[in-house]
């Protein structure tokens, strides 16, 4: 959907000096289709979930990049957000509107809007990490230290979010 938003990854990969490689496959929507045709573990994938949630009589989105074995703990994501009221996931729409991309193709970083990122420091278990880069038929893999720099140039905040 979004070469834009692919490109603004790819920016701020090289900006934070990450050596990663960019792959372009059939497309895909979930986590786990995106392990399969990427011939991946599930656990190296990283997860970027576009919430919205209410505090001071407005609302908000953010992006809550987990691990893709795991889901998302909505009781720990709205006492990090100090949501009043529940966290939810973007409706289809707002995730097109809000990230410029579809679902399934949402990166962890780079978005269309300046959001929120927050990071489960669980995703740098693994020594390589791979998420879809704007488009659900591109994927990148990035050594973990290289995504870390970039996600810490982009001001993320670092949280225990999955279950």
């Amino acid at each position: 959907m979004s070469e834009t938003e692919f490109n603004k990854i790819t920016a701020l990969l090289d900006a934070a000096g990450a050596k990663y490689e960019v792959y372009e496959h059939v497309a895909v929507r979930t986590s786990i289709e995106a392990a399969a045709v990427r011939g991946s573990a599930l656990k190296e994938g990283v997860k970027a979930l576009l919430v919205k949630f209410h505090r001071k009589g407005k609302d908000f989105f953010a992006i809550l990049n987990i691990p893709a074995d795991k889901k998302l703990d909505f009781e720990k994501a709205k006492k990090v957000l100090q949501a009043e009221g529940e966290v939810k996931f973007a409706k289809l729409n707002e995730v097109e509107e809000i990230t410029g991309c579809e679902p399934g193709g949402v990166p962890p970083l780079g978005h269309k809007n300046e959001l929120a990122l927050l990071v489960d420091p669980r995703i740098f278990e693994n020594e390589f990490l791979e998420f879809n880069a704007g488009l659900k038929t591109k994927s990148v893999r990035v050594e973990k230290e290289g995504l870390r720099k970039a996600f810490n140039h982009a001001g993320a905040a670092y949280f225990e979010l999955a279950e």
